[in-house]
């Protein structure tokens, strides 16, 4: 359905994102994880044509159903087939317009009358488990708290039931409850309209709870990506290994974390990027750069340092 190839982004001439190869199939969700600064929404914003002035794709293509989507002529796309959740939902929902006026203008191609639309988008609210659906249609974003809207912001990007949906980080302003809620409903869309999804988390629990690939971005880099099963188990980079091991489990350790910081965008780097903060990293690594390699059947990584060894479990996320 999506195939990015040798995708390169930069802001104000500033290198963001780097070669990102990546390909969804219908019905199919990937969830991409990484720490903030990895260039995760990034991709996303692209995908959706949404990069703002000051960004620009370099290379590579964007294709959809084998249109691409970096030509003018296929943006009306985006309002029917493909649409984006936003991390922050008071940010993109219009303060002065109420609940219902904003589905009824995303719905205005839709040839349903208004009776049939209303109908459709209380039991689409009644799903996302939002119960007073008439009172919320009737509020303005201010009036309902952050999880609502959150809510409120998935559901407009369901109710035309795209074949592509792209969240960003859609329940990190959520409680653990509600994200339960919103990541059951993401997959029940994909079950019952066989609806793809990338979503881009920080948070490796959800993603683990929702993906069927896993990719893993480092530094505007996609350095491991596989299915799930695979990187939750057998991660090969050692960024993965890092990540996965800085996740709270049920025993009750605080995990350690990863020491440094992602390099600043912009920086001259000849080897592996995360060659700094690797505990494993040699001369080698410091002086080339890995490139994404198949290590497994659909496990890709970048790292030199690819081996079976230090195998992960991770039931308790799963």
């Amino acid at each position: 359905m999506l195939t990015i190839n040798n995708l390169n982004i930069s802001y104000d001439n500033i290198p963001i994102v780097r070669d990102v190869s990546l390909t969804i199939n219908k019905g199919e969700i990937i969830g991409i994880v990484g720490e903030s600064g990895s260039g995760k929404s990034t991709l996303l914003r692209a995908i959706m044509g949404v990069l703002g002035d000051d960004g620009k794709i370099d290379n590579g293509s964007i294709i959809f159903d084998e249109k691409d989507l970096l030509k003018k002529e296929n943006k009306n796309i985006y309002s029917k087939d493909i649409s984006m959740v936003f991390q922050q939902a008071t940010l993109y929902l219009d303060p002065i317009t109420i609940i219902e006026k904003q589905f009824l203008e995303i719905m205005k191609n839709n040839k349903e009358n208004k009776k049939e639309k209303h109908k459709n988008i209380v039991n689409l609210l009644n799903s996302l488990h939002l119960e007073d659906a008439e009172r919320i249609l009737k509020s303005y974003p201010f009036e309902l708290s952050g999880g609502i809207n959150q809510r409120v912001s998935l559901g407009l990007a369901m109710i035309n039931k795209p074949k592509l949906i792209l969240a960003d980080e859609p329940t990190s302003a959520l409680d653990v409850t509600v994200q339960a809620q919103v990541v059951q409903t993401l997959k029940e869309l994909r079950n019952n309209f066989n609806t793809s999804i990338i979503m881009v988390s920080h948070n490796m629990g959800v993603i683990a709870n929702i993906a069927d690939i896993i990719g893993v971005m480092y530094y505007g880099h996609l350095v491991e990506i596989g299915p799930k099963k695979e990187i939750l188990q057998n991660p090969r980079h050692q960024y993965t290994k890092q990540l996965l091991k800085s996740v709270p489990n049920l025993n009750g350790d605080i995990p350690k974390g990863i020491s440094g910081r992602i390099p600043e965008f912009g920086s001259v780097i000849e080897g592996c990027p995360f060659y700094d903060r690797c505990i494993v990293s040699e001369h080698k690594c410091k002086i080339t750069k890995p490139v994404l390699t198949k290590v497994d059947n659909g496990h890709f990584t970048s790292c030199l340092h690819a081996t079976e060894e230090n195998k992960i479990y991770l039931g308790e996320i799963l």
